[in-house]
């Protein structure tokens, strides 16, 4: 016996589309994901002059054959002392509080594959119409 599925030329289309932009998808997901965690760690960012805060971005993601990864951190030629105001424990800020990258970033891996496959869900549906 035979199987015969209607639309199977569309679906093998489809299939191919989606395979060459797979990377393309989990990269858009995981920038997205690290910008929900930088608008937290601003929100902690210590605030003297606005310029550590505004430091701060998500470069956009990279990808490397069927591997994505995204950069995001803060400081640039101006700002050369994020990493002391990260680290320094023992300052007291009136705004932000030290560790205010890495805390959203710990608190965020808490669910992160959840999120990151439902982002993933969403555009290849989107992708697949």
């Amino acid at each position: 016996a035979k199987a015969m599925i209607v639309g199977a030329d569309q679906l093998q289309r489809t299939l191919r589309a989606l395979a060459g932009a797979a990377p393309g998808i989990a990269a858009g997901a995981l920038y997205r994901e690290a910008e929900r965690i930088m608008t937290q760690a601003k929100r902690l960012t210590p605030v003297l002059t606005g310029s550590l805060r505004a430091s701060g971005q998500v470069i956009p993601p990279e990808i490397r054959g069927e591997r994505a990864s995204v950069t995001m951190g803060f400081g640039n030629a101006a700002v050369g002392y994020a990493v002391h105001v990260h680290e320094n424990l023992q300052a007291r800020h009136p705004v932000g509080q030290a560790k205010f990258l890495e805390q959203p970033l710990n608190e965020a891996r808490s669910g992160m594959d959840a999120r990151l496959a439902e982002d993933v869900r969403k555009e290849i549906a989107r992708a697949a119409r």
